[in-house]
């Protein structure tokens, strides 16, 4: 089966290594032609392997994350335009989720899927803006809702009558128009009656080793086969990822087949194997093993829809189309080995499609692969679905093999179990010669019971599907495993065939709800079916398991059926009373769903009939409050986490819409708040502070919790030196299970304009991880009037902020509008704005745009109708530029003429400092001051170098890993700016728990221009110096783990960064400037990618790889244009992992402008490291050449000079390189370098540094 982000064949530990190589080399294509190659040029433009990504999610909003070396989700934040906002991403299991604050009460109801929120899911389904300029969504309309009509910005690609919805496209330009049209309240979504927003989610899975013997003889189809039955007459579809035509097993075995996938034209050819490999095990001939791997029903007709791509994801909403055509076509029987481990309840299309169908076709689904209890997910959940769970040759439940009950629900599920381990079937692609293979999971378990079924509807084909399920699960073979991991148990499809004696599997006899003390005992009945022509007696006897699969009590279900026994007449039915007695004492974990397996034996007939009773555990309502450090119902983005300690669960609601009450079980909980307070009562002005407040409550009776921000106290960092907060992260992780494998949280970035941080302290228990960081710069500008009133002002992100000391006259424009900025005397002023949407006052850049040209000194802008600060946009602003309260406005606007302004301090820009510190303890939240000391923590001396000039700013972030989780989290909120060129020293805190990763971009950009460093940790006391954006710029490796080349078997995969600077950092390229192209040759011989991977022979061979990066030239970033990098290495079939591939090092000493002075010698180091070893390494050989010019191209620099090159005694490889040319020249440098083992880098660098004017 296949299953979003966990496999659903498993044990693929080997392959699915490959899967990511594959997958990091998927966008590698050829290069240029090195000087050494035949002339041939297969040059491709390649898109490089980026960390970062942005997710438009369906309301419009921006979500920016990081990706790890692993590929996981790091941290994620809202991205506005031009501002910034706290945001909190909630974790668990694996996931990580940021919902915006308008959707969470939607999430809350139910109108809204939490995983069109689940940032994980949307970077595996290839939902990133970079990968898709759409969101496939799936709307729900009420029955009997007006015409649809189509909202802005939405195609709508599969209608689905039959479930009153459909499958829309939405372009996420237009997301926001779109979202206006079908959020709840808007007349829009009124008139089209939409109830509900699903992700067009997909599925996915990987591949194992092929093995061992044939699995189904032991399903007992060879009894059927002997019988005359082999499916002869019965139409399967199977729906997956197609099928292999070519497969001798499958010849003439296919029906019809059709591809729902929307790329890659219209074939059915399965380049992944799975849809192969479970149309083998239903109908394959086993042509190619005389037999012995043949399917259970080899003489079934087959329809194949290709619903799944090649890579092994498909959209749900091609799922939904696939099933009508099967069903229109003439399936008898689907078999669908795929599944949702993302869902949470059991609802949503793909369920209701499988229940509107199933009176046309039995739909055999997977159970699923998750192991765990309650996870058998949609579409398997459907009640009319006959849901399949694994078992290895022994009838044991396989580890993987999904659990019941439902997810977020009571059914008790899978229904009947089959052969689900190390299964022998077709082989897509593997010819006569590997015509098998043999895969694990749920996925290979179901395509026997769809087999099975063909061939009871050959034996019986006037039968209904419900008849079928009910036949199969009836004559399933004995079993001690508890229904919730068998359902009725294995399948054993030779008595299937004969059954005649049957009964509805799954039924519900009763519910009670708690508590069950001083309840009556109730009769129900299970109805048994004789469709023979001679009354058939059996002897009974029940089976009973608690929801965690131990027994129960007997008392709880006795038969009433007089000694046990039962006569079912011929043709007729009989009713078998089964007596539930609730008031029977349960262990607390057997509460929920209850089951039970009724087995009747007799004269050769077995008849097992597995049911449910639901018997709820205690419960009571659980009401929440929130309130603010003002008392008051808190800011909209405030969220609270309520974490079922007993039962390992974690759901998150918002906090900032009055109360909620849940009905909850009884037990212990833990329950976190993340409250907002704005800078006044009522939600006004900005966000001031972020309070987490935690309680753990036991829950035994009717309970109020009440989470109250006033009763926090502050948490703040106290350095050596005076400074002051630019930002805050604030969270913590929680282990659901006492081997800590799943955890939950939430993590909270709070940016600069945010004052304060209140925790509630204390012991939590070992379970708890906390955390908080700040970024710590020195003491800001301080900003006075006249009148001695410090002004409480927040600067604009992105624009230039007051700095340094000085003082100005204010001038009160008013409303911001083109005449009054016109009419109003600001040169030599400060110009006080009313940016107020009331008044319509225009917005920064419009301003600046009037007064940056008249003698301007800045704007301060403030709002009539609202008493606290604004934020607004400062994208393109020049000036000088802070919003201010109201109250401060007034004081300004009521001395008239005499209004002044005065500042002085330091802006975070030029700060000579940054703190980056933080706060991770286990079992224990703390509050108070943090001291942090020079001593304890890692130096490390920085260095911003410019392009040329002296007024450049650059955007710097530091991300924290947390333990025991794959996302991370930002140190701040904000992109805090740094002045280039600088010299500054950064501190971090220095803890093994604590791995920091530094990004420093070029633009405000997240993607573009970005440069890493990290994750890693720190020493105490260590000093290791850095700079950012030293040219020359070149090959880099990853500051992360992936090696830039790795050898998986006899391919090689790459994973290579657009360029790196002087210091070695990982970058991304400037947007929609940078290019790479990229080449191999093998022994000389072009190859090329196959599946993202290069073919290599497992013999001795020499690797050629070549990389060419280009810049579009502009003129704020003149150098480094361009470079070419050509590696030389041998490798052989031995040569596992990462490749030795030599990263060149040039190290210039220049000023922090990237300039040698005209007239003065350039100085170069020259070394290289191993990127399979990240250690320096020997060169037995080192040239260096230079060019001089304003060339912009590798190419176009045709006149090198060779420069003499020296080896030091510390190994390093030194050259002085002459600077005669004139100031504004570029130089252009050239290297080659051997090691002692004979691998060899070439590497040609344009614009390596600028000629300055003499000194």
């Amino acid at each position: 089966m296949f299953q979003h982000a966990r496999v659903r064949r498993t044990a693929a530990t080997v392959a699915a290594s490959a899967l990511l190589a594959t997958s990091a080399a998927t966008a590698v294509a050829g290069s240029a032609t090195a000087d050494d190659q035949p002339p041939t040029d297969p040059t491709t433009t390649v898109e490089a392997t980026s960390s970062w990504a942005t997710f438009t999610l369906v309301t419009g909003d921006v979500v920016e994350a990081r990706i790890d070396d692993d590929g996981n989700v790091a941290e994620a934040r809202l991205v506005t335009d031009g501002v910034e906002a706290v945001s909190s991403s909630w974790v668990s299991d694996g996931h990580t989720y940021v919902v915006p604050p308008a959707a969470q009460p939607l999430v809350d109801s139910g109108e809204l899927d939490l995983r069109l929120f689940d940032v994980t899911r949307l970077w595996e389904d290839g939902y990133d803006d970079a990968s898709t300029d759409t969101l496939p969504v799936i709307v729900e309309y009420a029955d009997g809702a007006q015409a649809r009509s189509q909202a802005r910005g939405t195609v709508t690609t599969v209608e689905l009558d039959e479930i009153d919805a459909a499958a829309v496209s939405v372009d996420k330009d237009r997301a926001a128009a779109a979202w206006t049209a079908l959020e709840p309240g808007s007349a829009a979504r009124s008139s089209a009656g939409v109830e509900r927003i699903w992700l067009d989610a997909k599925v996915h899975g990987t591949s194992v080793v092929d093995g061992l013997s044939p699995t189904v003889p032991l399903t007992g189809a060879g009894v059927a086969h002997e019988l005359g039955f082999d499916g002869t007459g019965v139409t399967v579809a199977v729906l997956d990822t197609g099928y292999d035509p070519a497969h001798v097993d499958l010849a003439g075995q296919v029906e019809a087949s059709r591809s729902f996938v929307t790329y890659g034209g219209t074939t059915v050819q399965d380049a992944n194997g799975h849809g192969t490999h479970v149309a083998g095990s239903v109908a394959g001939t086993g042509a190619a093993s005389d037999g012995t791997y043949a399917g259970v029903a080899p003489g079934a007709d087959l329809l194949v829809g290709k619903v799944l791509g090649d890579d092994g994801s498909g959209q749900t909403s091609w799922i939904l189309a696939g099933m009508q055509w099967a069903v229109d076509s003439g399936a008898d029987v689907v078999s669908m080995s795929l599944g949702n481990s993302g869902a949470t309840s059991c609802t949503g299309p793909d369920v209701s499609l499988v229940q509107a169908l199933s009176d046309e076709a039995l739909f055999v689904i997977a159970a699923g692969n998750d192991g765990l209890h309650s996870t058998v997910a949609t579409p398997g959940c459907a009640p009319a679905a006959l849901t399949v769970g694994a078992v290895d040759r022994d009838d044991a439940t396989a580890y993987f093999s999904s659990r019941g009950p439902s997810v977020g629900g009571n059914a008790a599920k899978p229904d009947i179990a089959s052969q689900g381990v190390d299964v022998v079937s077709a082989r897509t692609g593997g010819g006569t010669d590997l015509p098998y293979v043999a895969y694990s999971g749920t996925s290979m378990a179901t395509p026997h019971v769809a087999g099975g079924a063909a061939l009871v509807l050959q034996a019986h084909p006037d039968w209904t599907p419900a008849q079928v399920k009910a036949a199969l699960t009836s004559s399933v073979k004995d079993t001690d495993a508890p229904p919730l991991e068998q359902g009725a148990g294995p399948m054993d499809v030779g008595r299937a065939v004969g059954q005649t004696v049957t009964g509805t599997p799954g039924v519900e006899l009763a519910s009670f709800p708690y508590p069950q003390t001083g309840s009556a005992p109730v009769t129900r009945t299970v109805t048994l079916t004789n469709t023979s022509a001679a009354d058939v007696t059996l002897d009974l006897a029940l089976e009973a398991y608690g929801q965690d699969g131990t027994a129960v009590p007997r008392r709880l279900l006795t038969l009433g059926a007089a000694k046990g026994r039962v006569v079912v007449p011929a043709g007729g039915t009989a009713d078998v009373p089964v007596v539930v007695d609730p008031t029977a004492p349960l262990k607390a974990d057997d509460h929920g769903t209850v089951t039970g397996r009724l087995v009747g034996t007799g004269s050769g007939v077995r008849v097992t009939v597995p049911f449910s009773v639901l018997v709820k555990g205690p419960t009571a309502p659980v009401t929440f409050t929130a309130a603010d450090r003002f008392g008051q119902v808190p800011d909209a983005n405030s969220s609270f986490q309520i974490i079922d300690v007993e039962r390992g669960t974690a759901y998150r609601y918002g906090a900032g819409y009055g109360p909620l009450t849940f009905t909850l079980p009884h037990g212990t909980y833990e329950v976190a708040g993340v409250l907002l307070t704005r800078d006044e009562p009522g939600n006004n002005g900005q966000v001031a502070s972020v309070s987490l407040v935690r309680q753990r409550v036991k829950v035994d009776g009717a309970t109020t919790v009440a989470l109250d921000a006033r009763e926090a106290e502050e948490l703040s960092w106290k350095a050596d030196r005076p400074t002051e907060a630019q930002g805050y992260s604030i969270g913590y992780t929680y282990a659901l299970g006492e081997r800590g494998t799943r955890r939950t949280g939430v993590l909270t970035t709070v940016p600069s304009y945010v004052k304060h941080l209140y925790t509630t302290p204390g012991q939590v228990g070992d379970r708890y991880t906390f955390e908080a960081t700040a970024r710590l710069t020195a003491p800001g500008v301080v900003m006075t009037t006249g009148t001695g009133r410090t002004v409480d002002d927040l600067p604009l992100a992105f624009a230039p902020a007051f700095d340094g000391t000085g003082s100005a006259p204010v001038v009160h424009a008013g409303p911001g509008t083109a005449a009054n900025l016109a009419a109003a005397d600001v040169e030599g002023k400060v110009v006080l704005v009313d940016a107020a949407t009331a008044v319509q006052g225009g917005n920064a850049v419009q301003w600046d745009r009037a007064l940056a040209g008249r003698g301007a000194v800045g704007i301060l802008a403030y709002s009539s109708t609202n008493v606290g600060r604004i934020q607004l946009s400062g994208l393109g602003v020049t000036l000088p530029i802070a919003s201010i309260t109201r109250a401060d406005a007034t004081d300004l606007i009521d001395a008239g003429d005499a209004a002044t302004l005065a500042w002085a301090g330091t802006s975070v820009a030029s700060s000579p400092v940054a703190y980056n510190v933080a706060t991770v303890l286990d079992g224990r939240v703390p509050t108070g001051t943090q001291r942090v000391k020079d001593k304890d923590l890692a130096t490390v001396p920085t260095t911003f170098y410019a392009q040329g000039d002296t007024n450049r700013v650059w955007y710097t972030d530091v991300a924290l890993s947390m333990p025991g989780i794959s996302s991370s989290v930002y140190a701040g909120g904000s992109m805090l700016p740094v002045d280039a060129p600088q010299e500054r020293t950064v501190y971090y805190t220095a803890s093994p728990q604590v791995r920091w990763t530094t990004v420093s971009r070029m633009t405000n950009n997240i993607a573009s221009a970005a440069s890493f460093d990290g994750p890693r940790t720190y020493t105490a006391g260590s000093t290791e110096p850095t700079s950012w954006f030293k040219t020359p710029l070149g090959a880099s490796s990853n500051t992360y783990d992936a090696a830039l080349a790795s050898r998986y078997l006899n391919t090689m995969s790459l994973t290579m960064p657009t360029w790196g600077d002087a210091a070695g950092h990982d970058s991304t390229g400037l947007y929609l400037a940078d290019s790479l192209a990229r080449g191999v040759w093998v022994d000389g011989a072009v190859v090329y990618p196959v599946s993202g991977g290069y073919a290599l022979p497992s013999g001795d061979a020499e690797v050629h790889l070549r990389q060419v990066f280009t810049r579009r030239y502009q003129p704020a970033y003149p150098f480094g244009l361009a470079y070419t990098t050509d590696w030389t290495f041998r490798s052989d079939r031995s040569h596992q992992g990462a490749l030795p591939l030599l990263v060149p090092s040039l190290d210039v000493d220049m000023n922090l402008l990237n300039q040698v002075a005209a007239g003065t010698d350039a100085h170069v180091t020259l070394s290289a490291t191993s990127d399979a070893t990240r250690e320096r390494v020997d060169l037995d050989g080192v040239t260096l050449q230079y060019a001089v010019g304003t060339q912009q191209t590798v190419t176009s620099v045709t006149s090198w000079t060779d420069v003499p090159v020296e080896q030091a005694a510390d190994g390093t490889w030194t050259a002085t390189v002459p600077t005669d040319a004139p100031a504004g020249s570029f130089v252009h440098l050239r290297t080659s370098m051997t090691d002692v083992d004979g691998s060899k880098v070439e590497q040609a660098m344009v614009r390596a540094y600028q000629v300055g004017a003499a000194s």
